[in-house]
């Protein structure tokens, strides 16, 4: 089961020594006038994506409806001391669970909404419904919490050394997360697709307009955008994720052109999938750059039968972790899994031709 849950959080024990919101928490920020923005405070053992809700005359759009039933009914409710236009439409911007577990909260809240996301992605949606909830959800959740529980209870790192007092907290704080998604898998319901949209989808909320586009494949095959051309927002998905990229299943050169694509729009602001808004473009081109440089140092180096790790000794991204991370160990430590792990593992597919399929198979 694909779920996007610790990245490499784990390894970060010895290093983390910061103050810790719950497990489920979240910002409200307001990124331009009538559009909401669903923050996650920290990246938690389960992430769960930005939501996000842009109010016109009429009706609400939602784009992306998060991961945890129970904060997703909390947005709803929310949302609904803001505005009384109801929710018309909801978004996804991709199939990964922490984007549209919430589906089913809105519907509940929004008879008659429309959930519309890029046909690949409603595939995969579908492919999943019986899988991400219920006795699978636990299974896998309690699978990926006993070998920290065991760390927790031994009190050593893998290594055989003392778990310091910061690692035992963060430890914890991980668990807890867990725990917490571990008991809404019950509640976890599936509501899929509606329309799917594979080019560019205008539509009119009343006196606010929202263009879905599909610029290509990046993080996944099927990202939708949202572009909101009178404020000039753009929100993302996954396809930007702030403070270090996601990049599991990804699409190395692909990625890199449709962040270019992104970085020629006229934008005063960016949604990421996850972490903070944006009110530049300097972020976006820092990571359209080290894709950039995964795939002409890929393409550089690689020969006919050479191994991913082969390929990976041959990529040096290290000054580009150091810029990513500004010394933080959190970062550099997820930067490093991510782009130095997965993107150098996708790039050689890329190169080999022997993709992998996203999702479980």
């Amino acid at each position: 089961m694909f779920r996007t849950t610790s990245f490499a959080l784990v390894l970060l024990l010895p290093a983390l020594a910061r103050a810790q919101p719950g497990p489920c928490d979240y910002d409200v920020v307001t990124i331009a006038p009538g559009v909401y923005g669903y923050v996650e405070k920290k990246l938690n053992a389960i992430v769960s994506s930005t939501v996000v809700a842009v109010v016109g005359d009429r009706s609400t759009l939602v784009f992306d409806t998060g991961h945890h039933p129970r904060i997703s009914r909390q947005i709803v409710a929310d949302l609904k001391t803001r505005t009384d236009k109801p929710v018309r439409y909801v978004v996804v911007s991709h199939w990964h669970d922490d984007h549209w577990v919430g589906n089913a909260q809105f519907a509940d809240a929004y008879p008659g909404l429309q959930v519309i996301a890029h046909p690949f992605t409603a595939g995969l949606m579908n492919e999943r419904k019986a899988k991400f909830r219920g006795e699978p959800c636990r299974t896998e959740l309690i699978a990926e919490a006993k070998p920290l529980r065991d760390r927790l209870e031994s009190g050593k790192q893998v290594d055989g050394t003392p778990l310091a007092e910061a690692s035992v907290g963060r430890l914890k704080d991980f668990l807890g997360g867990m725990d917490e998604q571990i008991a809404q898998c019950e509640e976890m319901r599936f509501r899929g697709v509606d329309r799917t949209v594979d080019h560019d989808l205008t539509l009119d909320l009343g006196r606010r307009q929202v263009r879905l586009m599909f610029m290509g494949r990046g993080n996944t095959a099927g990202d939708l955008v949202a572009y909101l051309p009178a404020e000039r927002v753009l929100l993302t998905g996954d396809l930007l994720v702030y403070p270090f990229p996601f990049a599991t299943q990804s699409y190395i050169t692909e990625w890199a052109r449709v962040l270019r694509a992104i970085d020629r729009m006229d934008l005063a602001t960016i949604v990421p999938g996850h972490g903070g808004v944006l009110r530049d473009k300097r972020y976006l081109e820092d990571v359209a750059e080290v894709l950039e440089s995964i795939a002409s140092q890929g393409r550089a180096a690689y020969r006919t039968g050479m191994t991913a790790d082969s390929l990976r000794v041959r990529i040096d991204l290290t000054a580009t972790s150091e810029k990513f991370s500004h010394g933080d160990p959190f970062i550099k430590a997820n930067f490093d899994n991510m782009m130095k792990g997965s993107a150098i593992d996708r790039m050689w597919q890329e190169l080999s031709g022997a993709w992998k399929p996203e999702g479980d198979r």
